[in-house]
């Protein structure tokens, strides 16, 4: 999916950056779990309550609805991107 279709890129970049937060404060890649796609797993309802809230911020930050579509794949970008990314090391000060 080309985001380019429905999204432009400060609508892409507020998504990206949301779920990225979101997914660091919910620990997503710390579940041990495996991969279920059934929607119970906690992984499948961690997304499903991330997709929500994302819809809601996406309104309330742009005044139009967000093509469901283009939240998921952005969910996975997400997860995609911080995966390849070490984690953040608080920034030391030189005295």
């Amino acid at each position: 999916m080309d985001w380019r279709q429905w999204l432009e890129v400060k609508q892409f970049e507020f998504l990206l950056h949301w779920f990225m937060q979101r997914q660091r404060e919910l620990k997503l890649a710390e579940l041990d779990e495996p991969l279920a796609y059934d929607g119970f797993s906690m992984y499948d309802q961690l997304c499903q309550q991330m997709l929500k809230e994302a819809e809601i911020a996406y309104l309330e930050r742009f005044s139009e609805p967000v093509v469901p579509i283009a939240l998921t794949n952005i969910l996975h970008l997400a997860e995609l991107e911080l995966a390849g990314r070490p984690p953040r090391r608080p920034t030391q000060t030189v005295h």
